[in-house]
């Protein structure tokens, strides 16, 4: 059937008509609230020197340093979880404003189990507000101070975004171990306590480094396990004791130290998983990422 003009644009002008309808519907639903995509979001991450998170008596007070940001003044943050609450700080969008009935049932909830995040640039605060999320975890939502509750999202993120502010202290420490770099390494110590044969040490002499007892160095080798000593990441922190033999004691000496560090491992290679202890606390290492720093001191000899 041939449409003429006439008739596309009734059905065109008929078609808006009901679209503003329904978004008329929508708004009064809402409350008559306009949507600010940007509402919770921060311009210019760079100025945030603070987050404090409260969630159920617990606090974090996370605070920038030299090296990213510190936990209650002792607990280095996790890269990963940086990089992830510095996107929700500037990128978090409002999907929708809650209902009026849905709003007050979710404002309540956030009073008693939910988050109160404030961010701070020295001491004026950049943004203040509640996080959390219904019972299925998988909705977040924010709300203002003054109880305006909304449904929000992170362009490309998919869990339970609300769930960063819930996780206890520990959880967000850094799992990267040593903190070096290969230009500041003053030297490393391996020590193999089941097989003393495999003990070798790393050191400094300008203009390069050497390896104990090779005289033919690989230097390739050496800058390559260096990058992957100080790229060496826990897979997670764990809450234990563990009291017996280590396998491997792995230490570095730095031009700062306070870059000194020492990892003990227990178990051996042929488990799938390893606990390993920096001072008084514990991680577990897959053995897989382990691979690249296991290592006999016949690796670092130049082959013919």
């Amino acid at each position: 059937m041939k449409i003429n003009k006439n008739q596309f644009l009734a059905a065109f002008l008929t078609g808006l008509t009901m679209v503003s309808v329904a978004l008329g519907y929508w708004d009064k639903e809402s409350g008559g609230a306009r949507i600010d995509a940007d509402l919770f979001a921060i311009d210019g991450i760079d100025q945030v020197e603070r987050v404090l998170i409260s969630h159920q008596g617990n606090v974090l007070d996370c605070r920038a340093n030299s090296g990213g940001f510190l936990i209650n003044e002792k607990i280095p943050m996790d890269e990963s979880f940086l990089n992830l609450l510095a996107a929700i700080l500037q990128q978090v969008k409002v999907q929708r404003p809650l209902t009026k009935a849905e709003s007050q049932k979710i404002w309540s909830q956030l009073q008693g189990v939910g988050s109160h995040i404030q961010v701070f640039s020295g001491e004026q605060m950049l943004a203040s507000y509640w996080a959390g999320g219904d019972g299925s975890k998988l909705n977040s939502y924010f709300a203002t101070e003054a109880g305006e509750v909304y449904l929000v999202h992170l362009p490309g993120y998919s869990s339970y975004l609300s769930g960063l502010f819930e996780l206890p202290a520990e959880q967000w420490h850094s799992r990267t171990i040593f903190l070096n770099t290969w230009r500041s390494l003053l030297s490393f110590s391996y020590k193999d306590h089941l097989e003393p044969i495999n003990d070798f040490e790393i050191r400094y002499q300008d203009p390069f480094f050497s390896v104990s007892g090779i005289t033919r160095l690989d230097s390739n080798r050496v800058i390559n396990y260096i990058q992957n000593l100080v790229g060496l990441r826990a897979s997670a922190v764990v809450d234990t004791v563990y009291v017996g033999n280590p396998w491997l004691e792995l230490s570095t000496t730095d031009i700062d130290p306070a870059k000194n560090q020492s990892l003990t491992l227990f178990g051996d290679a042929t488990q799938n998983s390893l606990l390993g202890k920096v001072g008084d606390r514990y991680f577990t290492f897959r053995s897989t990422g382990l691979e690249p720093i296991v290592k006999s001191i016949g690796f670092f000899e130049k082959e013919d």
